[in-house]
C-alpha cells in the first residue's frame, strides 16, 4: 500500500473519531436524567433567543469561576474590608484566581478561593468556596453601585466568619440543579454535601420549559415540522401556573415544596405556600416576595395579567421605566391624575413605575460596610402596584 494511500486512510478515519467524539459530546447525558437534554442542545434551533437569554439576569445568577482569570468578566477590583485594627479581610489576586483573606493582627489565618459567584451584577454579588463536598459562603459581598466590598448579610458584624453552608435551598433559585447528599456528622447531627461537578449554574432554557429530551429527538427526526412537539408552551398554561412558574422562586425562602424545587415544570402548581394568604396592609419585604406584593395589588385583582405582561425572560437587556410605563398605559388609557399639575402629568408617560412601584428598603437584608458597623440599605422596588401617599 502506497504511502499516499495510507496517510489518506489514516486521515479519513481521524474525520471519524472527531465526528463521533463531537456527536458524543453533543450527546452528552444531562446531570438531571435522561428526560433531560445535553448542555447547548437548544442553541442548534434557538440561536437568536439563546444569544439573548446568556445576557439575561436569569442565566447570570450563579456562575462557576474555575479558571484562574474568570472573575475578570465580573469587573472584581482586590480590596480590604476592616472589621477592627487588628482584624482584616483583603481581596487578593493569586495566580489561580481571586482570593479572601482573613488577617489577624496581620498574619493570614484562612484564605479561600472565590469559586462560585451568585447574582447577575445588577446590585451585588455574593461568593461561595468549596470545602471539600461542602459549598460555604465567604465572608464579603461586592455591591456594583458602590463599588465596595461588604460584610456578608446576617455575618458577625466584629469578626471574620468563613462558617455558612450555601444550602440546596438557596441554589435551587440561583442554580437549574446540583446533587447532594446527606451525610452523617456524628451523633444525631446531618450535614449536606454535594456532588462534584453536578452544579448546573444559572437559570437554563430546560429549568422554565421542562426537561426536552423527546421534544429534541422529535425535531431532529422531523425536521420540518415547525409546530413545537412534546413541550409545554407558556401559552397554554392558565393565568395561576404561569404565576406560579415564576413564584417558586420569587416567593421568599420560606416556600416549601413536596418534591425538589428544580424539577418544578410548567403547568405544575405550588402545594404548600408561605403565609401570605391575607393582606394586612403591611408589605412583605421586597427581597424575594414579588409574588405576595403582585397578589396584593388591585392592578392583578382586576385584571388577567401575569409576570410575562410586563417582563419577558429572553431580553439580553432591561428594559427602562418608559417601556415598563408604557405597558401600564395599554391598560390604563383613560386615567386622569387631577391631583397633579400640568407638568407632572406631562410625564407620566414617560414613569409611572416610581409612584406607584416605588423602590422600597429591604427590612431582612443590610450589607455592613468597612471600618464601621453602619448598613448600606439594600433596596428593590415594590411589586405591590398601589396609589403611595
Amino acid at each position: 500500500m502506497s504511502r499516499q494511500r495510507i496517510l489518506l486512510l489514516f486521515f479519513l478515519a481521524s474525520c471519524f473519531a472527531i465526528s463521533i467524539i463531537q456527536c458524543t459530546e453533543q450527546k452528552k447525558e444531562d446531570v438531571r436524567g435522561e428526560q433531560y437534554a445535553g448542555e447547548g442542545t437548544c442553541v442548534q434551533c434557538h440561536k437568536e433567543i439563546a444569544q439573548n437569554y446568556i445576557h439575561n439576569a436569569h442565566f447570570n445568577t450563579s456562575k462557576e469561576l474555575n479558571a484562574p482569570h474568570a472573575t475578570d468578566s465580573l469587573a472584581l477590583p482586590e480590596g480590604t474590608f476592616v472589621f477592627n485594627e487588628k482584624t482584616k479581610v483583603g481581596v487578593e489576586k493569586k495566580v489561580d484566581g481571586l482570593y479572601q483573606v482573613a488577617y489577624v493582627n496581620g498574619q493570614n489565618m484562612k484564605q479561600e478561593k472565590l469559586s462560585v459567584a451568585f447574582g447577575a451584577g445588577i446590585t451585588a454579588y455574593t461568593f461561595a468556596y468549596w470545602y471539600g463536598n461542602k459549598m460555604m459562603q465567604l465572608p464579603l459581598n461586592y455591591l456594583v453601585h458602590e463599588q465596595q466590598w461588604v460584610n456578608s448579610p446576617g455575618f458577625p458584624v466584629d469578626q471574620i466568619y468563613f462558617g455558612r453552608a450555601i444550602v440546596t435551598r438557596c441554589l435551587e433559585c440561583h442554580s437549574s440543579f446540583v446533587q447532594s447528599k446527606l451525610v452523617s456528622a456524628g451523633s444525631l447531627k446531618v450535614e449536606e454535601e454535594y456532588v462534584k461537578n453536578s452544579l448546573i449554574a444559572g437559570i437554563d432554557c430546560q429549568r422554565c420549559h421542562g426537561p426536552s429530551a423527546a421534544h429534541v429527538q422529535y425535531h431532529e427526526e422531523h425536521p420540518t415540522e415547525k409546530r413545537a412537539k412534546h413541550m409545554i408552551g407558556y401559552n397554554q398554561l392558565s393565568r395561576s401556573q404561569k404565576v406560579d412558574m415564576c413564584s417558586v422562586c420569587h416567593s421568599g425562602i420560606n416556600l416549601q415544596m413536596l418534591n425538589p424545587i428544580f424539577f418544578f415544570k410548567p403547568g405544575d402548581t405550588l402545594r404548600n405556600l408561605p403565609e401570605y394568604t391575607s393582606y394586612t396592609g403591611e408589605d412583605p419585604d421586597v427581597h424575594g416576595k414579588q409574588k405576595q406584593l403582585l397578589e396584593a395589588s388591585k392592578c392583578y385583582k382586576l385584571s388577567n395579567m401575569d409576570c410575562g405582561s410586563c417582563h419577558s425572560t429572553h431580553d439580553d437587556i432591561k428594559p427602562d421605566l418608559a417601556v415598563y410605563s408604557q405597558k401600564c398605559i395599554k391598560c390604563h388609557t383613560q386615567v386622569e391624575h387631577v391631583s397633579l399639575d400640568r407638568g407632572k402629568v406631562s410625564m407620566l408617560e414617560k414613569n409611572c413605575i416610581d409612584c406607584h412601584m416605588p423602590v422600597k428598603v429591604s427590612k431582612d437584608i443590610g450589607f455592613q460596610v468597612s471600618g464601621s458597623k453602619e448598613k448600606i440599605p439594600y433596596k428593590q422596588r415594590t411589586h405591590r402596584i398601589a396609589v403611595y401617599k
